[in-house]
């Protein structure tokens, strides 16, 4: 009689403690700067964890957690994936590995790391006590041989190990001047000649298609430090080095490339620089504009439509398209009628208190700084319901000197659907919004508050 194959499982991690006895444990992962749960298994009465999978996890650093979602220990997933931990001490979570140099090898590591940690928390009170600069300079230079210990110990592991993922990790968190141990004879001339150097060798050692890099706490950082060191901040800069970095991951539909390009759009699709919107633009008309991903849910889809309907029309840079209005006398003026060095746009609600706090202030920067430098300020009633309440604000606050408008209920002439739906054109989802045109209505500023606007305004007035 024929007997059925006993299944051999491709990964059996194994964890004993006392005090696992017959609790629910958890097996997690990073996903770049998340945590993530990848299963559960209940401790036997000899406190023995087995953690089953019939296909191999992605190598990196994992964990074991608690029943009530702590981390219990950090371990590394290797290749082989047949290995066991046991809690020698479960009071200073001493373990015993076996079968796992890899994860031997982290232990080694974390037992050293510490050790130099303590070392360093030592000498930084110690430093905090030092009354002399020639004092501090000593504590200073044994913090400083004490942190080139743990380079030299990352950079010997990365040397005799290059392709393992402990290597990986350690490359992956190295400070930027750990690129600077060039022998005598490379030394760069220039600082402009180190610096890019450095950006030519950061990502050194580390291949965009490995899925091991999001499964780690450092990638995100990694990314964040190039970005914010040697990218210019402007949008086309950023924008040529987030093509670069995603055209050397696993696209389309790899987990680097999956990871990435949702973090970049999440990162300028609100982005804390004004202007820097154009960056999320060229993004989706990159990678996802008519392209279908397996991996991209609808809520993303609809995120993304949104997003772009709400910010294509008002780019910094671009021309603001014209907003088709009537005066408090029911006359026709469109935006592109005001014959002005630079127009403030501004959308407001007479209901609105955060409007009647801010439209009075623009009033007093408008009389004191920004009709002397040829401001003309065109002010948008967003509530047609409250009309009266609307022209009584302008008469109480004395508006009369702006070009106070409505939006135009019918606008005749050759214009669609989306020319004449101001809120998505400029974005209005809240009152007061506030935009700053120059004299061919080209978008220079949108969404500061209005001593901002008179700081711009300055500026832009030096330069000429």
């Amino acid at each position: 009689m024929a007997q059925a194959k006993k299944t051999i499982p491709a990964s059996q991690i194994e964890f004993q403690s006392p005090e696992y006895v017959n609790k629910m444990y958890y097996l997690a992962s990073h996903y770049g700067k998340y945590q993530t749960l990848l299963d559960s298994v209940k401790g036997n009465s000899e406190g023995q964890l087995v953690f089953k999978k019939s296909q191999k996890y992605v190598e990196g650093i994992y964990m074991l957690v608690t029943p009530d979602k702590k981390i219990e220990l950090e371990f590394m997933m290797d290749a082989n994936q047949k290995f066991s931990i046991q809690v020698t001490n479960p009071t200073d979570k001493t373990v015993a590995i076996s079968n796992s140099i890899l994860n031997q090898d982290f232990n080694a590591f974390n037992s050293f790391f510490k050790t130099k940690m303590e070392g360093i928390k030592a000498l930084e009170k110690k430093l905090a006590d030092k009354k002399t600069k020639q004092d501090s300079a000593i504590v200073i230079q044994d913090l400083k041989k004490i942190q080139s210990e743990i380079n030299l110990y990352k950079n010997n592991y990365i040397q005799a190990n290059p392709e393992n993922t402990l290597a990986l990790l350690f490359r992956m968190s190295q400070p930027i001047d750990n690129f600077l141990n060039k022998s005598a004879e490379e030394k760069l001339a220039t600082k402009t000649d180190s610096i890019a150097y450095l950006k030519k060798h950061f990502f050194d050692g580390i291949n965009f298609k490995d899925n091991r890099l999001l499964r780690n706490p450092f990638l995100e950082n990694r990314i964040t430090t190039y970005f914010n060191t040697f990218v210019p901040v402007t949008p086309e800069a950023v924008t040529a080095e987030i093509n670069q970095v995603l055209n050397q991951t696993d696209l389309p539909n790899g987990d680097v490339f999956k990871y990435l390009s949702l973090h970049f759009v999440d990162l300028y699709a609100e982005p804390k620089i004004m202007g820097m919107d154009r960056v999320f633009i060229n993004i989706y008309n990159t990678y996802f504009k008519n392209k279908e991903y397996p991996w991209l849910q609808l809520k993303q889809k609809e995120f993304f439509k949104f997003k772009v309907a709400s910010i294509k029309d008002n780019l910094v840079g671009d021309k603001g398209r014209n907003l088709f209005m009537l005066t408090q006398d029911q006359k026709r003026i469109d935006l592109y009628d005001i014959k002005a060095k630079y127009t403030i746009v501004a959308f407001w609600d007479p209901t609105c208190g955060h409007c009647a706090t801010e439209i009075p202030k623009m009033h007093q920067l408008y009389e004191t700084e920004w009709k002397q430098k040829g401001v003309v300020v065109f002010a948008i009633n967003n509530n047609t319901n409250e009309m009266v309440k609307w022209k009584e604000f302008i008469e109480k606050e004395k508006l009369s000197d702006w070009t106070n408008v409505y939006p135009a209920p019918v606008v005749t002439g050759n214009y669609t659907k989306e020319d004449v739906d101001f809120q998505t054109l400029y974005n209005v989802r809240q009152t007061p919004v506030i935009y700053l045109l120059d004299q061919d209505k080209k978008i220079i500023a949108k969404k500061v508050g209005p001593e901002n606007y008179t700081k711009i305004l300055e500026q832009l007035e030096k330069k000429k």
